[in-house]
């Protein structure tokens, strides 16, 4: 799984008290700061002995199980690289699928862990083996005609986000209701671009849409943009990319969750995917009116 764990967590899992605990995270990949190596070294690695020491080390020998987020990484997000300590452990579990273990709190882990959607877990943690934190796929949700699942459910992800692509070519209403909610919780001036055929295939003009969203970012840099067939032949994905960080895809179309109150699902499959510079970009070719002859490509980090 993809944690990021505070020094004292890992002190407490591998104290013997916890055998659980320590069996949750001795297969994890961690994201860290180096002002978190430090915290690591002096806390951890300095007293010469010990199985979180030992395991510690084999992480740090193993660069598959690690995930070094960079100063440059933090400031794009805001979060100063010379700050706190604890702003750092946010700012590794932003980029690194957003759940963070914690063996202490305070009100600076809890005001910068709210800004930025973190999911906090209070150690000592036991991870359900049949429903781990993803490596891959960070999360998943499954609705259909049985299931009332709400916005609330992948909102967290979308915090101090500052980029945006959404991809879907039908947009109904609580397709529109979905990304009201959703683009509430990112940067002020975020860059967000919708793809979709609108008019087309709804009731709502690009005119309407980036009006709508406007209301709820004013300031933000919204695009709404058309795809164009003669350059792409994916028709029916439906994506929203966020930044380098995360992929959301939706097996169905973004009205999946339905309206308030009654949040009628339809059958739609929900999977948060952990990306990050490394992965692949994807190109998709728009263009500004249908009419235009010529177009141009947006592009965004993807997962494949």
């Amino acid at each position: 799984m993809r944690i990021t764990i505070d020094a004292e967590s890992i002190i407490s899992a591998f104290s013997g008290n916890y055998h659980e605990f320590e069996d949750s995270i001795r297969s994890a990949i961690l994201a860290i700061t180096p002002l978190i190596m430090d915290d690591y070294e002096a806390k951890i690695l300095l007293d010469g002995s010990g199985f979180g020491k030992e395991w510690l080390n084999r992480v740090y020998g193993n660069p598959v199980r690690m995930r070094m987020v960079t100063g440059e990484e933090l400031e794009d997000y805001d979060i100063p690289s010379s700050g706190c300590l604890e702003s750092h452990y946010v700012g590794a579990a932003y980029h690194h699928g957003h759940h963070m273990i914690l063996g202490r709190r305070n009100s600076t882990y809890a005001a910068v862990s709210k800004k930025y959607g973190i999911r906090n877990l209070s150690a000592p943690v036991v991870v359900d083996p049949s429903n781990p934190i993803g490596v891959r796929i960070i999360e998943s949700h499954l609705l259909n005609s049985a299931t009332s699942k709400k916005h609330s459910i992948i909102r967290d992800f979308f915090h101090q986000e500052n980029s945006v692509v959404v991809y879907d070519r039908y947009l109904k209403e609580a397709s529109l209701v979905l990304l009201e909610t959703l683009l509430r919780q990112v940067s002020p001036c975020a860059v967000i671009n919708i793809i979709s055929e609108f008019e087309a295939n709804s009731v709502y003009t690009a005119e309407d849409v980036c009006a709508r969203l406007k209301k709820v970012r004013p300031h933000a840099d919204i695009h709404c943009l058309y795809p164009n067939f003669k350059e792409q032949s994916d028709k029916h994905d439906r994506h929203i990319h966020l930044g380098c960080r995360l992929q959301i895809s939706f097996s169905s179309g973004l009205d999946c969750f339905g309206l308030a109150p009654g949040w009628n699902n339809s059958e739609c499959d929900i999977h948060v995917y952990y990306l990050d510079s490394e992965s692949p970009v994807r190109r998709y070719a728009v263009k500004r009116r249908p009419t235009d002859k010529k177009g141009f490509f947006v592009e965004a980090c993807s997962k494949i």
